[in-house]
């Protein structure tokens, strides 16, 4: 069933004529990797023909790149002349689906406060250096973003209304420092399905795996990544014919800063424990890591080690801290995968295929209001998009993915 007959089935049962001169508060969580590109869209029709109209704020830091990627925002402007309050809360795709398919709230789940942060509201946005007394708890939320179809998810039932909204590419990166610590400086610089298999199945491999060179046998490679939750966790284990649902070893922190000392580029992690299935609940975290130095990590408690860190990035966080896009970077290393390095001309012609669709879902029992919002933001996400940043729009592929998340490629 569409949306469309969704609301007018919805409107009928509850005799609602018009929700037009209401306020409408839309909650979007899900998928991190698609954020700036939700953020700019958001902007753009809140906006309602008068470009730089909507009041905004956001958690983090401040500037351009800090609303792009926060996981919290909260705007008010116009669609069509009626008043709307979006706010987001990006907590993972496969949760972002099932909160939104269960109508339930996680635990510790909390959006940014519409009474709260009303002075915080302006023109242009600012950003909150700390919500403290700036949230709101037990709010569901009614619209997700997804890296991965729902039939990928927890909750594949009921169907959830929605669309494909863009090409997300991903990039596998080795830390900062990690080029030194190979024999054969360089040589680190390709990641195979096989290797994925191993090294995720594991947790653990031998350098010279990667680079050939039996006088790296003796330094270890570790992997960091995504909680269970999260849809770009799926899409690269069933990319990588792993199993978007097996269970992977993986190495990492706290969900915090608690792990790593010093700014992206020049800062060391300082700890790693062992993980299990376990993981980050943000790219955010994962990059904290890969943009940092490992020459002396205690693993588990033990003596501080020199290893070598690798992981997985969406192309907006890997366009930051490696120079794959033609940015400086921070010293992170991009991959080749499968022996193809990453371009927007490889993705869109089928040769570089670690990418998935970033879907966006509604709630089966849509309201008039939320209908309105559906309509005029799926229609604005293409025109925001930008390859780097948020993701390549659907119309300029030349392949088309058949069969799901790390389905076969075809013209």
């Amino acid at each position: 069933m569409n949306l469309k007959s969704i609301l007018l089935t919805g409107l009928a049962a509850f005799g609602v004529s018009s929700l037009a001169s209401a306020q409408t508060i839309i909650n979007i969580t899900g998928a991190t990797a698609f954020r700036a590109g939700a953020h700019n869209a958001i902007l753009a029709i809140l906006d309602d023909g008068t470009p730089g109209s909507t009041k905004y704020c956001w958690v983090g830091s401040a500037g351009t790149n800090g609303f792009l990627n926060s996981n919290r925002i909260i705007a008010e402007g116009t669609i069509g002349g009626a008043p709307f309050i979006i706010r987001t809360n990006q907590n993972g795709s496969t949760q972002g689906v099932k909160s939104v398919v269960l109508q339930t709230t996680p635990p510790n789940f909390n959006y940014l406060d519409v009474a709260a942060t009303a002075a915080d509201r302006v023109v242009g946005g600012q950003n909150l250096t700390s919500d403290a007394g700036k949230t709101v708890a037990g709010v569901i939320a009614r619209f997700a973003f997804s890296d991965v179809d729902q039939a990928l998810s927890e909750t594949p039932t009921p169907a959830l209304p929605g669309a494909p909204v863009g090409v997300v590419p991903f990039v596998f990166i080795s830390n900062v420092g990690a080029d030194a610590k190979s024999a054969v400086p360089g040589a680190l610089n390709n990641m195979t399905d096989q290797l994925h298999e191993a090294q995720w199945s594991l947790g653990e491999l031998p350098l010279s795996m990667y680079t050939g060179n039996p006088a790296d046998s003796t330094k270890k490679v570790l992997n960091t990544g995504r909680n269970n939750g999260s849809g770009t966790r799926a899409t690269i284990l069933a990319e990588t014919r792993y199993g978007a649902f097996t269970n992977v070893v993986q190495w990492g922190g706290p969900n915090s800063t608690g792990n790593i000392s010093g700014s992206e580029g020049t800062g060391t992690v300082n700890t790693l424990s062992n993980l299990g299935n376990g993981g980050y609940s943000s790219n955010s975290f994962v990059r904290q890591n890969l943009a940092r130095t490992t020459d002396a990590v205690s693993l588990d408690g033990g003596a501080p080690e020199s290893i070598v860190l690798v992981s997985y990035l969406t192309l907006s966080d890997a366009s930051v801290v490696t120079n794959i896009t033609g940015n400086t970077g921070v010293g992170c290393r991009a991959l080749n995968y499968n022996g193809f390095a990453y371009s927007e001309e490889n993705v869109k012609n089928g040769q570089y295929s670690l990418w998935g669709y970033q879907q966006f879902y509604g709630s089966v029992d849509i309201t008039a209001g939320e209908q309105t919002f559906f309509n005029a933001f799926t229609a604005a996400i293409p025109a925001t998009l930008d390859p780097i940043v948020t993701g390549i729009p659907i119309s300029e592929m030349n392949v088309t993915r058949f069969g799901g998340d790390g389905g076969i490629i075809l013209p």
